[in-house]
C-alpha cells in the first residue's frame, strides 16, 4: 500500500465514509450501532463538516479510495474536541489506524481545546491506536475507556 494519504474530506466523500460506518464491525464499536439510511446521514454530514463551524474530519484514501475517517467534533458541553476514527473493515490489521490518526492529528492540531475519545473496553486495537498516540486514560466505567490526548 504505496500510495496511501491522509487529506482533509471533500463533499463527495459522504457516501464512502457513510460505507464504513454502517458496516456491521464499525456500528459494533460505535455507541449508535443502528444502521444509519443515507438520507439521513448525507445532509447531517454537509451540515456537520461544511455548515456549521468548529468540526473537522480527514480521510486516508489508499489509490483514491477512501478507506478511512477520522472525525474532531467540538463539543459544546465539554468545551472538547471528541475524535472518532473508522478504518475499513478490508483494511483493518495493517497498522494503518495507528499512523492515521498520528497524520489526522498534525493535521488538525487542536492547541487550544483538549481532545478526548471513548472506546468500548472490549475494542483492545481501538484503545492501542490512542495510547500509541499520546492518549491516556482519564476516567472509565463499566463499558468504556475515556482518553484524553496529552499536552
Amino acid at each position: 500500500m504505496e500510495n496511501i494519504k491522509v487529506r482533509k474530506i471533500n463533499r463527495e466523500d459522504s457516501k464512502r465514509i457513510w460505507e464504513i460506518r454502517n458496516h456491521p464491525l464499525m456500528r459494533r464499536n460505535s455507541n449508535n450501532q443502528e444502521e444509519t439510511p443515507f438520507e439521513k446521514h448525507d445532509p447531517w454530514f454537509e451540515n456537520k463538516y461544511f455548515k456549521a463551524g468548529g468540526n473537522h474530519c480527514f480521510v486516508l484514501e489508499n489509490e483514491e479510495k477512501v478507506i478511512g475517517y477520522c472525525r474532531f467534533d467540538f463539543d459544546n458541553n465539554s468545551d472538547n474536541y471528541v475524535v472518532s476514527i473508522a478504518v475499513d473493515a478490508d483494511y483493518q490489521g495493517k497498522g494503518l489506524g495507528n499512523s492515521f490518526l498520528e497524520e489526522a492529528l498534525k493535521a488538525f492540531n487542536a492547541r487550544e481545546k483538549e481532545v478526548v475519545a471513548q472506546t468500548f473496553k472490549n475494542n483492545i486495537p481501538s484503545g492501542k491506536i490512542f495510547r500509541k498516540n499520546n492518549f491516556e486514560i482519564y476516567k472509565e466505567d463499566d463499558n468504556s475507556y475515556y482518553f484524553k490526548l496529552k499536552k
